[in-house]
């Protein structure tokens, strides 16, 4: 998932790069919209659709009993996690 952060209206009218805090990151991932997950119709869920505001931001499969894969709506592996609430997190995190 990304976010676009800008710069207070001051430094944008000189072109000025202001840093962003990381208070500002955490209060953009806590306050940001919600990420929804869906499983996809098939006999057993081993298919997570991630959508924000309806538009697909990537997914996750099942490969094993323990093994969830992550991908991107770009097709960016996020790696394989162990639970389907951690992989479903590494969208949050990146």
């Amino acid at each position: 998932m990304t976010t676009t952060i800008d710069a207070p209206q001051a430094a944008r009218s000189h072109d000025i790069a202001v840093p962003v805090t990381a208070e500002q990151v955490r209060a953009i991932v806590e306050n940001g919209p919600h990420l929804e997950w869906q499983a996809a119709d098939c006999v057993q869920n081993t298919v997570w659709l991630g959508r924000v505001r309806g538009a697909f931001v990537g997914m996750v499969e099942q490969r094993g009993e323990n093994e969830f894969h992550v991908t991107t709506r770009l097709g960016r592996s996020l790696g394989a996690f162990e639970t389907l609430e951690l992989a479903q997190d590494a969208f949050i995190k990146r």
